[in-house]
């Protein structure tokens, strides 16, 4: 079995960068990267907010193997979402992020067809046993359809509990986060999914970590570690805001939008190409009001 890394507190799911030609840029994915690592995170991954369900798996691999190459770079971690509709599909992707250097993996369940109990246990079951390396299970439930029933996931754990983590995102998310913490008598180690706006409710139910967009990398860092050390007056201006945020975020593309557009605002990104077609128009009204949000963050964050 690989060699499984701490991986805790903030890990940004980054933002895919595009060249004129809806090509990955290299340059500006290393600028990302190493201005995410600037603010103190020490991994970073990759999930749906990358544009991955539009990536074929050409551009899916060549995304791992550049990341890869930069946390190298720049001595971070790396979480690689592999979520395919088989498990042999998924396994291959998975093989490929180990051979790639990759930390960690992330795996949805299937999204075209919704799955049983015992096919969600034999979809992962079959990952595990045939490849080394740690796995994140993510229950996409926004994006796939279906919930995973915490059963399944506690029974994942009892089989796979040096190797697994969590990402659970089916609501109502605090108590099924406490239900999985039970269940796994606290040892599970589980991520917060919802982009940092359930972070503190989270936090205070056990979680080793957040996951959310790459945009907003520092508040996260400094709300993650206002919450360490108890600091209230500082969760309660930071976290309000977040919320806010990620309440203009009610569909992926939204979330893909405005995180592309405020990276290009702190100078990370030179443009907010995106993946064709979307499904979100981000109006100036919008804009606004991310704009005003980011504007108060960086004020209370300083």
């Amino acid at each position: 079995m690989a060699d499984v890394v701490e991986i805790k507190g903030v890990v940004p799911v980054l933002s895919t960068p595009l060249d004129v030609n809806r090509k990955l840029d290299r340059v500006t994915l290393r600028r990302e990267i190493e201005w995410i690592g600037q603010q103190g995170v020490h991994t970073v991954a990759t999930g749906m907010v990358s544009e991955i369900l539009k990536m074929n798996l050409d551009e899916r691999r060549e995304l791992t193997e550049a990341i890869c190459t930069y946390t190298r770079e720049f001595t971070m971690s790396s979480i690689v979402s592999c979520g395919q509709e088989s498990a042999q599909e998924t396994i291959d992707l998975v093989i490929h992020a180990q051979e790639s250097g990759a930390s960690a993996v992330m795996i949805n369940p299937p999204i075209a067809s919704k799955l049983t109990d015992d096919e969600i246990f034999g979809y992962f079951a079959a990952i595990f046993e045939k490849t080394t390396i740690p796995i994140v299970v993510q229950d996409a439930s926004g994006y796939v359809g279906y919930s995973i029933n915490v059963s399944v996931l506690a029974k994942l754990f009892m089989a796979y509990s040096e190797r697994i983590f969590f990402k659970p995102e089916a609501v109502p998310i605090g108590q099924r986060l406490s239900t999985l913490r039970d269940a796994t008598g606290g040892k599970a180690r589980i991520f917060e999914g919802t982009g940092g706006a359930h972070l503190v409710d989270s936090f205070a139910r056990g979680v080793v970590g957040t996951m959310p967009g790459a945009d907003l990398s520092w508040a996260m860092v400094k709300l993650w570690d206002s919450l360490v050390i108890g600091d209230w007056k500082r969760v309660n201006l930071i976290n309000g805001a977040i919320a806010n945020m990620v309440n203009l975020m009610p569909v992926l593309d939204a979330y893909i939008a405005i995180e592309k557009h405020l990276l290009q605002k702190q100078g990370v990104f030179i443009n907010t190409f995106k993946f064709e077609p979307t499904n979100f128009t981000f109006d100036s009204e919008t804009q606004a009001e991310a704009d005003r949000i980011f504007a108060y963050l960086q004020e209370v964050v300083r």
